[in-house]
């Protein structure tokens, strides 16, 4: 646009020279406040555009790639895909609703695991910092990310098979010198992301014209309420520049992550203004959008024990027709999901609101994953996790010992 209005204008000065005896310089006055028109409007278009949060990039359109690392002596999760995908889709309609259209988010998934170079003990040596910068530069180098020019502002997200320290993410437990300690944000009997081994971490390179992300395992691989949130934060906000917001609060740049799930937080509307959003192009929510923020379920009692059965209590929108629900649970992070038989059919939201998904009959962590469709035609799926405990400060202990809880050769490093 601005080639185009220097031509314009140079245009303009060639036809006053050659026709100086026709033209007066009362028409060169005209012809010089349009071309001043001409590019002021052209400026105003392109500042209308939702940027990043330095205000040197456009974020109009956003395209992440997300890739499955795996150090190079692990094993790809079974349902890896399904995991990452479910996040894909969470993150991309937090996105769309918070704009409100302004800005459109494209996930992009490899299909394949990217199997590191590298095990497990070279890439953790070093701290929190080390192992980001190890497995963000062979991610991107292999990749060849990011090296044509794009309309979209480019993101690298990668969802990291471990943690930066041993640590069963699946029990919450990482070795000590007593056998086994819990690490996880536990708050108000629900189970939070947030564990010190993790070692989430991004980078916005503006120099380079992109953004780097990494959620270590703890953030993802366990469906824990507010795990989503990590996704989003990491992988979306901190990458355009986005800053934790002063003071603190439940947004999804500040605490969001411990206290729900994406849809239950927000992007703070004084950092979407200096972002360049208007509020007043704002599109309402659609229907599905509507869905998404207010459907959620949460398990009922909060830490049941064994043979107590256990529910789930959902949270509808007001007077929806429910054609269709199936929950799956999984009580092994390689086993299968089994389909529980209790489902859901031809129903109103009041005759759905706590459900039934039966007992358990040992002391055990327990993820559950929710498809639900509306007469409407409208969709939601959320995952979830609980512990089933004998005492709700007692922690279930695995019967067969996961490979970050056996000895290490980097088990004396501190964490």
């Amino acid at each position: 646009m601005i080639g185009y209005c220097l031509f314009t204008h140079v245009t303009f000065v060639a036809l006053i020279h050659c026709f100086g005896t026709i033209i007066d310089m009362q028409l060169h006055k005209i012809l010089t406040l349009f071309f001043v028109i001409f590019v002021l409007m052209g400026a105003a278009h392109l500042s209308a555009e939702p940027r990043t949060w330095d205000g040197k990039h456009s974020i109009e359109k956003i395209e992440v790639r997300v890739v499955y690392f795996v150090p190079k002596d692990r094993e790809p999760l079974r349902d890896w895909k399904a995991r990452v995908d479910y996040y894909c889709k969470r993150i991309e309609q937090f996105h769309r609703r918070e704009y409100g259209g302004q800005s459109i988010l494209k996930t992009v998934l490899e299909e394949v695991p990217l199997v590191s170079e590298l095990t497990t003990d070279q890439l953790r040596e070093g701290d929190a910092n080390a192992i980001f910068f190890k497995t963000l530069r062979e991610t991107d180098r292999r990749l060849k990310f990011a090296q044509n020019e794009s309309p979209a502002f480019p993101i690298l997200l990668v969802l990291s098979e471990i943690n930066w320290r041993p640590l069963d993410d699946f029990y919450r437990l990482v070795p000590d010198d007593a056998g086994f300690k819990f690490e996880g944000n536990y708050n108000g009997q629900q189970h939070f992301p947030g564990a010190a081994s993790g070692g989430a971490r991004a980078t916005y390179l503006v120099d380079q014209r992109k953004g780097w992300g990494l959620v270590s395992a703890d953030g993802w691989r366990v469906p824990y309420r507010g795990s989503d949130c990590v996704i989003y934060h990491e992988g979306v906000g901190h990458t355009v520049g986005l800053p934790h917001p002063e003071p603190g609060n439940g947004s999804v740049m500040s605490m969001g992550q411990y206290r729900g799930w994406l849809n239950e937080s927000w992007l703070d509307r004084e950092q979407k203004l200096h972002m360049n959003w208007n509020p007043e192009q704002h599109a309402e929510p659609s229907p599905q959008l509507k869905l998404f923020s207010e459907f959620h379920a949460i398990v009922q009692p909060l830490v049941p024990q064994p043979g107590q059965e256990v529910s789930l209590k959902f949270n509808w929108p007001e007077g929806v027709g429910i054609k269709e629900v199936k929950i799956q649970i999984q009580t092994d992070l390689n086993g299968p999901w089994v389909q529980v038989p209790n489902q859901i059919q031809g129903v109103g939201a009041n005759e759905a609101q706590l459900v039934s998904i039966g007992s358990f009959d040992r002391p055990t962590p327990v993820s559950y994953r929710i498809d639900a469709t509306l007469e409407d035609g409208r969709t939601a799926e959320l995952w979830g996790y609980f512990q089933v405990r004998s005492d709700k400060d007692e922690l279930p202990i695995p019967v067969n010992l996961s490979v970050d809880l056996l000895p290490s050769p980097l088990e004396h490093l501190s964490n």
